[in-house]
């Protein structure tokens, strides 16, 4: 939910909770409490809220690199240099990537003794 229409609704709410909870047949120190609960519960719901909002931007951060390095790696279109028709299009979704048939003696190389 978007903290800025969020927020002026809450607000708006908040306004009108002590004649709303009177009109209800709350009386006296049962009002202080509601409002003192919406209150707090409103509290929490900014923190969160904004929990929720940094956590995002982190996520999208994080997904730049991986495109970045998706890239680097020639792992989708548009990568590094590599042969155009090692290259497969992007995917969008978190199916499995199918593994390719190595030919017989293509395998890793060793290097040393």
């Amino acid at each position: 939910m978007n903290r800025a229409l969020f927020v002026p609704t809450a607000m708006e709410f908040h306004e009108n909770l002590q004649e709303l909870a009177v009109r209800e047949g709350l009386k006296g120190r049962k009002v202080a409490r509601t409002v003192e609960s919406f209150t707090w519960n409103i509290t929490i719901l900014k923190g969160q809220a904004d929990l929720l909002k940094r956590a995002k931007s982190e996520v999208q951060e994080n997904l730049k690199q991986i495109q970045f390095a998706a890239l680097t790696c020639n792992l989708c279109k548009g990568g590094a240099a590599g042969v155009a028709g090692d290259r497969t299009p992007p995917r969008r979704s978190l199916e499995a990537i199918p593994e390719r048939q190595v030919a017989e003696g293509e395998g890793p190389k060793r290097v040393g003794k």
